[in-house]
């Protein structure tokens, strides 16, 4: 029973994670239009002060709770938080949605590495299997001929390594502090962050022109895509493993290829879905692998 309920709570963490990575994947062709023509920045902080005012609301009846570990712990996740999206949104800039999605979409390599690092976790021999299947997807899908970066793709890439370092101190942080604390504070430093930014680089917060695309995006980012996935991710993702969630998170890119497909007509060559239907497979050889482990170790 035991054994049951265990891998019962982590199938179902899987899956919760799933869902938000394709709600992010979702989100980069859409953020990709609506920024063409307003201060990266600026649309940061509407996107975070909705996303952290509703999520003072849902924590007010725990204020109590928060300690000092709780406000450092948050302070150092938002940090790092702030540096993904900062990096990934000025890169979309110049780069396409899915290319950014699938760049990001490299913490899947970077994260096993990070892990063993910083976590002391060794990733079983099934999981390693799958960051190179996930690897081998990611290759067919951004590599085009050439080796050398541009501006965009390199601050993408720059992205994709703080996404990593967020994902393994998620997996520390979230076991010993208040999820909905801790998420508010985190979304909150980067709220802070990005207001300071707009106001060093780009003179004002405010938007003086609000299409009804840019609000769309807006509230769609900072509800669904920060508050809804940050909790699913800050409360969830402790049931797994960090290298397993990269390897879950790596349907992003997948979900943002079929999205910027539909949306922006954003067109991939049959070598870059071969590349999606390979990492479709290592989520699905990972998921295997732990529910036989998981099997023959259970008494």
């Amino acid at each position: 029973m035991r054994f049951i309920n265990s891998k019962f709570r982590e199938y179902g963490a899987d899956a919760a994670l799933l869902f938000i990575s394709i709600i992010w994947g979702s989100t980069f062709i859409i953020t990709k239009q609506a920024i063409e023509n307003v201060p990266v920045f600026s649309f940061l902080t509407l996107r975070f002060a909705i996303a952290s005012l509703l999520l003072w609301i849902f924590s007010s009846t725990r204020i109590n709770r928060l300690s000092v570990k709780t406000v450092s712990d948050g302070f150092i996740l938002g940090t790092v938080l702030f540096l993904t999206f900062a990096f990934q949104t000025v890169g979309l800039k110049d780069v396409s949605a899915s290319v950014t999605a699938f760049i990001t979409g490299l913490y899947v390599v970077i994260v096993p590495v990070l892990s063993l690092i910083i976590l002391k976790k060794k990733p079983d021999s099934y999981l390693i299997i799958g960051v190179f299947l996930s690897f081998a997807g990611l290759t067919l899908i951004t590599l085009n001929g050439k080796i050398a970066l541009s501006k965009g793709e390199a601050l993408v890439l720059a992205n994709a390594f703080f996404a990593s370092f967020h994902i393994v101190l998620t997996d520390y942080y979230s076991r010993r502090n208040d999820i909905l604390l801790l998420t508010a504070i985190q979304i909150s430093v980067v709220l802070g962050f990005s207001i300071l930014t707009a106001l060093i680089f780009e003179k004002s917060v405010l938007l003086c022109n609000y299409s009804n695309q840019l609000v769309f995006a807006i509230f769609l980012t900072g509800i669904f895509a920060t508050v809804v996935a940050f909790l699913v991710q800050t409360g969830l993702q402790q049931y797994t493993t960090p290298t397993k969630a990269a390897i879950i998170y790596g349907m992003e890119p997948v979900s943002s290829a079929f999205f910027s497909y539909f949306i922006g007509a954003e067109l991939l060559t049959l070598r870059q879905y071969s590349g999606a239907m390979i990492i479709i497979f290592a989520m699905i050889f990972v998921e295997a692998g732990s529910y036989y482990r998981s099997r023959s170790i259970s008494p």
